[in-house]
């Protein structure tokens, strides 16, 4: 019986150990590694055809295009969490299927929203949308 309580909480222990290391190894997003040229592939994991990017540079500042207009604006960068700050755009009317998507890309790009990069591929989880970005 004794036995029987050792193994089983040495494997507690070693359960909760592996899962442990799993989260304090994650790497903090860093500015640097957001400075490059994306390209809007995805919306909820539904592949887009769309002009939207983003570009992010060392000051901070994001430029880039919603679907059909440009936008600008601060990033900010929070324990894995991304917004675009003061964003500002152009104001041109777009079809409605691409204004869909502009709409999609810019609240959630406003909003604060999970950020994760894998290889080449930068993804954003927001409330409502998750947007998915590959290098240009």
């Amino acid at each position: 019986m004794k036995l029987t309580t050792i193994i089983v909480l040495s494997l507690s222990t070693l359960l909760f150990a592996c899962s442990n290391n799993t989260n304090t190894t994650m790497q903090p997003i860093q500015l640097q590694d957001l400075q490059k040229e994306w390209k809007l592939t995805s919306i909820d994991n539904n592949p887009v055809q769309s002009m939207s990017s983003i570009s992010v540079d060392e000051q901070a500042k994001a430029t880039g295009n919603l679907a059909c207009n440009n936008f600008f604006g601060a990033v900010e960068l929070q324990a894995n969490k991304l917004r675009i700050d003061k964003m500002g755009s152009t104001r041109k009317m777009c079809e409605p299927a691409v204004n869909d998507v502009e709409m999609i890309v810019s609240n959630t790009l406003s909003s604060w929203s999970e950020v994760k990069i894998n290889n080449q591929q930068l993804t954003l989880t927001g409330a409502e949308h998750t947007l998915t970005y590959t290098l240009k």
